[in-house]
């Protein structure tokens, strides 16, 4: 039995924010997660977007939520080493009938005070982006909204909260919750028992479910899935900023953006479904990216799509529209949880993380900072992307650092071996992708897969049949042929 102080149930963006936050005070944390790896829900599909404060409805949690935790990103990526581009956003209306959502969308950036915020008329927004339909009528300029890394934001926080001192328990499902006293609550896993004095639940797709065991429920939520592609590299350069549009029809919030690595990506699509686990990509999905893609670009080429993956999001339905919101609150005593937190999610998370942590104050939480608290973490640069001295001073004293696994994004067997000596190390082919983008290029893994499994064989000591892509049951090698 493991006694804390805080237990964080998920390790999602708001669990992995929460936690760097708390690691700033002597306190005992940990953070629990059912999967192998960080950002195995709802963060593994996100577009990468710092949102700029224009879709929020005026005046809501939400809407503060996302303007402060924007203007957060001021110091967050030079702090964590986190690469991040404020390129700034255009939501384009293409036809006078999308007029009205385009007034709506201006309203709301104007009272959640979204910085710099402008129409701006077919001139200028064709000078912006050469590329865009010429049917662009006008456009509302959003300088704040920026790109960044969403693995490289996940792992960022939760390495700097590991460096600090959190414990983090991987493949550890919660399986049961109760009162044990009036000082702890004591936390059945699939693993191990846990007491803790207090519970942070911020397990996405489950949270309302798991709060459900503290307190009667009152929200109802169901998933919908969000569907992407994504473009080879040099794609990236088709815009310069990102481009929401004004929808037609079943549009919803499908978007295009750069990625800070280059690639264009597209999307999200909505969809309602019946299960959590329905995480496939389909052909309605496919049709509706091609047809915003081609509504917004008009010479987009599909031959450019190297990939596509979609996610779940988990949307409040016994709730009016105007209504729904970011659900932030103590559910029982020294227990808080966050319900029904999409879109802006990301953006919202390091601010959530404050909101939360004065929830806990307000519960008994007491604080004392610790003086050992570092702020900065030092992401891991791989082999290429060194200045050639470096480079080749590393090679002489390490050959495996000559050893490409990686061709698409040039990483070495070297860099593969760095990783594993790494704050949280990856466990799972997803593992590397997040940390150093193996399998992300333009081949998808078809060339460096095989080479993985047998360096992670190898290097983890296990056979290449425990070798996993992500959850139980994703094994690459399904058995021997002798």
């Amino acid at each position: 039995m493991l006694k804390t102080d805080v237990l964080i149930i998920g390790a999602g963006f708001l669990g992995c924010s929460l936690a760097r936050e708390l690691s700033k005070y002597k306190l005992d944390i940990r953070v629990l997660e059912k999967g192998y790896d960080l950002g195995e829900g709802a963060t593994k599909a996100n577009s990468g977007v710092i949102y700029p404060g224009i879709h929020a409805r005026a005046g809501s949690f939400k809407a503060k939520a996302n303007i402060q935790g924007n203007k957060m990103f001021d110091d967050i990526p030079k702090e964590l080493d986190i690469p991040f581009k404020r390129i700034g956003s255009l939501y384009v209306s293409f036809h006078k009938d999308s007029f009205e959502l385009f007034n709506k969308k201006y309203r709301n950036g104007y009272l959640n005070k979204a910085p710099g915020i402008r129409v701006i008329e077919k001139d200028e927004i064709l000078e912006m982006e050469p590329n865009i339909n010429k049917k662009a009528i006008k456009a509302i300029y959003n300088p704040s909204t920026g790109i960044i890394s969403p693995f490289g934001m996940i792992l960022a926080f939760a390495e700097n909260a590991n460096e600090n001192k959190v414990e983090f328990d991987f493949d550890t499902e919660v399986i049961s919750v109760e009162k044990y006293s009036n000082d702890y609550y004591l936390v059945n896993t699939s693993k191990e028992i846990y007491l803790a004095k207090y519970i942070v639940n911020v397990a996405g797709s489950f949270a309302r479910e798991l709060e459900g065991q503290v307190r009667n429920e009152d929200l109802v939520v169901k998933p919908k899935r969000g569907e992407y592609f994504i473009t080879d590299k040099w794609t990236g350069s088709l815009i310069n900023h990102v481009v929401f549009q004004a929808q037609d029809n079943d549009e919803g919030g499908t978007l295009l953006t750069p990625t800070i690595s280059g690639n264009l990506l597209i999307g999200p699509t909505s969809k309602d479904i019946n299960s959590y686990r329905k995480k496939e990509t389909t052909k309605e999905g496919y049709d509706h990216l091609m047809r915003v893609a081609k509504k917004v670009l008009p010479s987009f080429d599909e031959n450019t799509i190297i990939g596509s993956f979609a996610g779940i999001r988990i949307i409040i339905v016994n709730l009016p529209k105007e209504e729904k919101d970011f659900v932030v609150r103590v559910s029982s005593p020294r227990f808080i949880s966050a319900v029904g937190i999409k879109n802006p999610g990301m953006t919202a998370s390091p601010y959530l993380a404050l909101e939360m942590k004065k929830l806990l104050i307000k519960e008994g939480l007491k604080l004392e900072e610790r003086s050992d608290f570092n702020t900065y973490r030092k992401k891991q640069e791989p082999f290429f992307n060194l200045d050639k001295n470096i480079r080749d001073k590393k090679i002489k004293d390490n050959k495996d650092y000559g050893k490409v696994i990686c061709r698409c994004e040039k990483i070495t067997k070297a860099d593969i071996i760095d990783a594993l000596n790494r704050p949280l190390a990856p466990k799972t082919l997803d593992g590397f992708k997040m940390r150093l983008r193996i399998g992300m290029g333009t081949c998808q893994g078809s060339f460096c897969t095989g080479k993985m499994v047998d360096i992670m064989s190898e290097v983890l000591n296990i056979k290449p049949e425990k070798v996993l892509k992500n959850l139980e049951g994703s094994q690459i090698v399904k058995g021997r042929l002798k």
